[in-house]
């Protein structure tokens, strides 16, 4: 299987490259605009592997939450290349990637990104699988017995996005590809006041 998989949710992005079993990760520097790197970021991964992009099997993108703007460029940039490859996506929640930053054996990790106005983005994970769902709002009060708390500074995983959309059965076409914000924009939030 070769998978292509895309995060840009955080401060800089990535993308990460497997191919049977086999991966290789770039990452955009934080300080980097993302726009303008990403693509040639891709198209180096791809021409490390000697593939063109209708040689992949699946293109995964890391669809938040997390920045706006960068939500918006991995969503973009994913369905853009697949469309033009005749591949199908796949959608995978960003906040699994941040969690594989945990140390390795801990049992119960909580993902949690500033959101803005006191609030987070937040899943917990149990031996790395999801315990609910992705929320938004104040940060969870009880928390299972040893579980480390990760932030805004633990980094996006492509790698990890890429193995868990190896692994799933869930694929889409390109235009169906949709941003998890779990809440409203800034923009639409002055609109409405």
């Amino acid at each position: 299987m070769r998978v292509l998989a895309i995060d840009t949710t955080g401060p800089g992005g990535g993308a990460a490259l497997l191919v049977d079993g086999g991966i290789e990760t770039a990452l955009v520097p934080a300080e980097v605009r993302r726009g303008r790197n990403l693509v040639p970021l891709i198209d180096g991964l791809l021409k490390q592997a000697g593939l063109a992009p209708s040689d992949l099997d699946l293109v995964a993108c890391g669809v938040g939450p997390g920045s706006f703007t960068g939500i918006r460029i991995g969503v973009a940039t994913a369905a853009t290349l697949a469309y033009a490859a005749r591949v199908p996506v796949t959608d995978v929640g960003s906040l699994h990637g941040r969690a594989r930053n945990a140390p390795e054996g801990t049992m119960h990790v909580l993902v949690a990104l500033d959101a803005r106005r006191g609030n987070v983005y937040s899943a917990l994970f149990c031996n790395f699988e999801l315990v609910g769902e992705y929320t938004h709002g104040p940060m969870p009060a009880e928390l299972p017995e040893g579980t480390v708390v990760l932030g805004d500074d633990a980094p996006v995983r492509p790698d990890v996005l890429a193995r868990l959309a190896a692994a799933s059965d869930r694929r889409t076409e390109p235009s169906e590809l949709r941003p998890m914000y779990l809440r409203r924009s800034d923009p639409e939030e002055r609109r409405d006041l």
